[in-house]
């Protein structure tokens, strides 16, 4: 009958789908893993250290050996494509998946030591933090000795992440167990799509939304949610604060054309991974647009809230009536700088491809700001006298910077209408000049029109000597940081053997950008996880 699969064929679809859901276990580790020890050289978290910047300064790997760059080994996750981003901490690989399953793996060979199934999908990377850091590194040194076998000192390294319903988990490190989760947001669209950042003994969480996209349907009530970030304590999960983006309650406001009641204010959902700034004692946030059509004052904004009590310090609005149709909102994390000076600036990109370097000591005042586009790819009036005319596109995911330039890689696929222009540019910290752009090439592809896209979604991430960024139409690339000659390319669209024995699918390069350590690159394609070395030893 039409609608009903033939039993043989029902039984073989389950079995093919019990063996996908099961591949992770079939190169299991043969030795357990030991405790997990927070160490320098690693990549924990979104943007590496608790300034965003996605910069490794140790990356065992020179740029120009990069040219070397090959497969070292590949793994297939169950089920889904992946954008999250991996974490590497004591050789231990942590990731999370759109299933809901979260992987600890061997960074070296690829091998399992665990996996847990959280009740959503996850889009967030991994933070790995210490539970009693804190409390012991204040007790005398000889307290500390007499309690060197007290469970306090013991506590296990927990591993932090958040989901798509908007809850937070914290897992044993060293055997995947649940520790506790946290309900931060009971919004029905609410998800967390931010890294958590742990500062101290707090764990810092941003929360995002799909109501935007719920909100094309006429039926829907539109629209309820508020932005927000909180404070959680790490031992316990328990919120210690937390503050919305849009001060005001929703209340109803009209109804729709289709008889549907309205809500607002609405919005200001923040989808990035929070900046800590500790000498100021403040956490910086970069928020979204209205999802109402009431602006508010911390609408498309970069906003400063108090670590330990969550109060609104500063907030600079970035709204511009020229932004074009790649939106005024925000999905690429503050990123906190010094410059050679001793100054420190705080940068913010926007969905329209306008960069700010905000003064973090004045309210964000302005202190510059360009706007970036694709001169080869079409006319269009810059925003500054520094800025790259060109065509219109943005920032989706993730700048990044070293001790001189900001990199900032730029999407087509945000305008509308979308185009498939992208590039990489590298602008001076200081002034917000252009030191260099390069478009990206424009290979032949295969796929279908969106992987088919040469934009720069992905986040950019730098060594010394050279940038990584990662095109949707599946092309992984290393730039010269001095002048922006590609170094490298691995068209990642294509599949792949892999650790665990079944074949996987790499595709676009979305979200989450490529982390570098001990001589490794790593990042997600598709339903691939690829680790890259010097000629794949």
């Amino acid at each position: 009958m039409r609608g009903h699969a033939p039993a043989g064929l029902s039984a073989v679809a389950a079995l093919l789908l019990g063996l996908a859901a099961n591949a992770a276990l079939a190169d299991a580790c043969p030795n357990a893993a030991g405790p997990v020890a927070l160490g320098s050289v690693q990549w924990n978290g979104w943007g590496r250290t608790l300034d965003n910047a996605r910069y490794q300064p140790e990356p065992a790997i020179r740029a120009s050996d990069t040219p070397k760059l090959a497969l070292k080994w590949a793994f297939r996750y169950s089920n889904g494509t992946e954008f999250g981003q991996p974490t590497i901490v004591d050789e231990r690989l942590f990731v999370t998946s759109s299933a809901g399953r979260v992987y600890a793996l061997d960074s070296k060979t690829g091998c399992t030591y665990w996996t847990y199934d959280a009740a959503a999908g996850s889009r967030t990377a991994v933070t790995v933090g210490e539970l009693a850091r804190k409390r012991v590194a204040a007790l005398p040194r000889r307290l500390k000795r007499t309690l060197a076998h007290l469970d306090v000192i013991k506590a296990p390294s927990a591993a932090f992440f958040g989901d798509d319903t908007g809850a937070v988990y914290a897992l044993d490190a060293q055997k995947g167990t649940l520790l506790w989760k946290t309900q931060v947001d009971t919004h029905p669209l609410a998800r967390i799509v931010g890294t958590p950042v742990l500062f101290e003994d707090h764990l810092y969480v941003t929360v995002s939304s799909t109501e935007e996209s719920a909100a094309a349907n006429p039926s829907y009530s539109c629209c309820t949610f508020r932005g927000s970030v909180a404070s959680l304590d790490i031992a316990t999960g328990k919120i210690a604060w937390k503050s919305y983006t849009v001060l005001q309650e929703p209340q109803p406001t009209h109804q729709n054309s289709a008889g549907i009641q309205e809500f607002g204010p609405a919005g200001a959902a923040i989808s990035s991974s929070p900046t800590i700034d500790g000498a100021r004692h403040v956490i910086y946030v970069a928020t979204g647009s209205s999802g109402s059509g009431l602006e508010q004052s911390l609408t498309d904004a970069v906003a400063a809230f108090d670590l330990v009590d969550g109060k609104l310090r500063w907030v600079k609005q970035l709204a511009r009536p020229d932004a074009g149709a790649g939106g005024a909102g925000f999905l690429s994390s503050p990123v906190l700088r010094t410059l050679a000076s001793g100054n420190q600036i705080l940068f913010a990109a926007q969905k329209s491809g306008v960069v700010y370097g905000l003064d973090p000591d004045h309210g964000g005042e302005i202190l510059w700001q360009t706007k970036i586009g694709d001169p080869s790819a079409g006319a269009g009036p810059a925003m500054a006298s520094t800025g790259v005319a060109g065509h219109p596109g943005g920032v989706a995911w993730g700048i990044a910077a070293d001790h001189r330039n900001l990199y900032v890689a730029i999407s087509g696929a945000l305008a509308q209408p979308a185009n498939f222009s992208g590039s990489l540019t590298a602008l001076d910290m200081k002034t917000g000049i252009a030191r260099w752009h390069r478009p990206a090439p424009e290979p032949a592809c295969t796929g279908g029109e969106h992987n088919c896209s040469h934009g720069l979604a992905q986040a950019v991430t730098v060594m010394p000597g050279g940038a990584f960024s990662g095109s949707l139409d599946g092309h992984l690339r290393a730039y010269s940081t001095i002048d922006g000659k590609i170094l490298w390319d691995f068209d990642t669209a294509r599949e792949f053997q892999t650790k665990n024995g079944i074949k996987a699918n790499g595709g676009s390069l979305d979200h989450g950008g490529a982390t570098i350590v001990n001589g490794s690159v790593y990042v997600n394609s598709g339903n691939a996880l690829l680790a890259f070395s010097i000629e794949g030893k």
